[in-house]
Order: structure tokens, then sequence, then C-alpha cells
């Protein structure tokens, strides 16, 4: 699968799923982008199957994600939106924390959840910039990987590689497939079709 990377800084959460995703077999693209018609014209450069954010400080154009599959990293739990969530759980002594991977819409982090995953945090937390490039990197990559125990042998899906098949990876490429195939809708998380 070809993946685009839109991000503002290619750093460690982002080059830590570029190595995960090109073990498997992927063909990962990186745009850093401080606009977004950059990322409108890295899109229209890269032709990819997916755009993941691992790292974006600004709102992906909706002349992008109404037409891709756009999935963004947001280092907060379900229901957190905005910036500065890591600050937030520190402040307010948060016992436990997460990543949430969600569907890039209209509005900032509110889109569908494709998938989550949360941590502890200690009483007396690390630095932001610690927590970061340690739970938050790893929260991100077993979201964004974590397979479903169901799932213990290779998938036969071309798209997949050799990865094994977790429930996230499968609507992804069901969505991939609809959107090379031409079909008016692509399957939504809780089940059912929507309008790409």
């Amino acid at each position: 699968m070809r993946i685009l990377f839109l991000t503002s800084a290619h750093n460690n959460l982002s080059q830590r799923l570029w190595i995960e995703l090109g073990e498997r077999g992927h063909d990962i693209r990186v745009c850093v982008a401080a606009t977004g018609e950059a990322m409108i014209a890295a899109v229209s450069r890269e032709a990819p199957d997916l755009i993941l954010a691992p790292m974006l400080k600004i709102a992906v154009p909706e002349e992008v994600w109404s037409r891709y599959l756009c999935l963004i990293v947001h280092p907060g739990i379900k229901g957190d939106r905005g910036p500065s969530s890591l600050d937030w759980a520190i402040a307010n002594q948060e016992k436990v924390w997460g990543v949430t991977i969600l569907e890039a819409a209209d509005e900032f982090d509110a889109g569908p959840i494709w998938a989550s995953y949360e941590f502890a945090l200690k009483a007396d937390p690390p630095a932001k910039s610690s927590l970061y490039r340690g739970q938050v990197t790893e929260a991100a990559v077993r979201a964004f990987l974590k397979q479903s125990p169901e799932s213990k042998r290779a998938s036969s899906d071309p798209a997949l590689g050799s990865q094994r098949s977790s429930p996230m990876w499968r609507l992804m490429c069901a969505a991939v497939c609809a959107r090379r195939c031409g079909r008016p809708t692509v399957p939504s998380i809780g089940g059912g079709t929507k309008q790409p």
C-alpha cells in the first residue's frame, strides 16, 4: 500500500511508524508540510492509497480528506480534542492517557475513531517530551498496528503484504479498494457504509 505521511515534523513518532510500516512492505512517502497548499501538492504528486498524519499542527484541507482516507494520530484518549493534550493530561494528573487514531473531518479531532490505545500515567510523569517519545509513540504504534485476537495467520490480501490483518487494517484496505474500484461507498467503522 502506498502511504503518504503528512506531518509538521518527521519526528520520533513519524519515524517509528515509517520504520514499522516499511518493514511490513508498505511504500511510505513523507511530506513535511506547513500549509494546506503543501499538503494538496504532496497528495497530487504522490497519489497515495492512504494518508497518515502522525504529527500535524494544522488541519488537513477538505480537498484532501474528502477524497482520500486520511487518518490522524492524536495524542489523547477517546473524546479528547484539540491542542496541548499531553500538557492537559500532565496538569490534570490523569492516571490513564492514550493515543487515538481518527479520520480527518470538518472539525479538528472530531472524525470517526479507527483505533485507540491507552497507557497508565505515573503519579510523577516524565517531561512532556519524554512522554511523547516514549509512551505516546509506543501507544501510537500499538493502536495503528494492533492485532485482533482472532488474527493469528498472515493475511492473503496483497495490499497488506505479510502483515497480519487487524480489524483496522481490514477496514482501511476495504476503503482503499473501494476508492480504486470507483465504488460510491466505503466501509465505516461502525459497520455499514458511508459516502466518500
